[in-house]
């Protein structure tokens, strides 16, 4: 895996806050990052490569997205790892591992992990749960995830090498539907950002254009899935 930086160094990212997550439950932790990042009008700084690096690309807002790109908010010193498509599944683990390295070699401040919970488990009115790893002193007003409640995937990963490393992380997972795209519940992830990172965004647009959202996501999903199937490789995202 390659780190690609451009116009801008690894030391001047140190002290930074650095932001992810991936193409699972509800697509939040995907919707989340992407609205932040265009929002903010961060500034691409790089790309991810990987040994099986998925052939797929489209025109953003910003121009020609790669599967991972990178992004910075000078103000903020906030960094954010823009995950379009997931990794394939064998490269899981190496993405994860290889990025959390990186990230504790430039002195990251905080890790913040997006992802959803399916809120078919909701017993309460609180609009998402969260945990963090032994290194991390954030402390959020939501209630903290249940024990014994398995995280998986890509995110778990980062988790897991996060926790090892002692990389200061802490998970976000609003509830989101199961069963499709779900804007509102990145609405609830963009609104905990606020809170710690004073990124003054108005989540209201993610309520608001829900329908619209969910519409153009779900294209954009269905054209990749053809294209996968067309090549004949496995469909490795949600």
């Amino acid at each position: 895996m390659r780190i690609i930086l451009k116009g801008i160094s690894s030391a001047e990212l140190s002290s930074s806050t650095f932001i992810t997550g991936f193409r699972t439950l509800g697509e939040v932790g995907y919707l989340a990052p992407r609205y932040i990042v265009l929002k903010r009008n961060m500034k691409r700084i790089g790309f991810i490569t990987t040994k099986y690096l998925r052939d797929v690309t489209f025109l953003d807002e910003y121009g020609i997205a790669t599967p991972f790109d990178l992004f910075y908010d000078k103000e903020k010193k906030v960094i954010v790892l823009l995950n379009h498509i997931l990794p394939y599944q064998k490269e899981w683990n190496s993405f994860a591992r290889d990025i959390t390295r990186w990230i504790n070699a430039m002195h990251i401040q905080n890790v913040l992990l997006i992802g959803g919970l399916d809120k078919r488990y909701r017993q309460g009115t609180e609009p998402l749960k969260w945990f963090k790893t032994s290194s991390s002193k954030i402390e959020l007003q939501y209630p903290t995830l249940e024990k014994q409640l398995i995280v998986v995937g890509p995110l778990a990963l980062f988790v897991i090498h996060s926790e090892v490393n002692d990389v200061p992380a802490t998970t976000i997972l609003p509830y989101a539907d199961k069963d499709r795209i779900d804007p509102a519940a990145a609405a609830e992830a963009v609104n905990a950002l606020n809170q710690l990172l004073d990124l003054q965004i108005d989540a209201s647009e993610l309520y608001e254009d829900a329908r619209k959202l969910e519409e153009e996501l779900k294209k954009q999903l269905e054209s990749i899935q053809k294209e996968m199937e067309r090549l004949g490789t496995d469909r490795h995202y949600m």
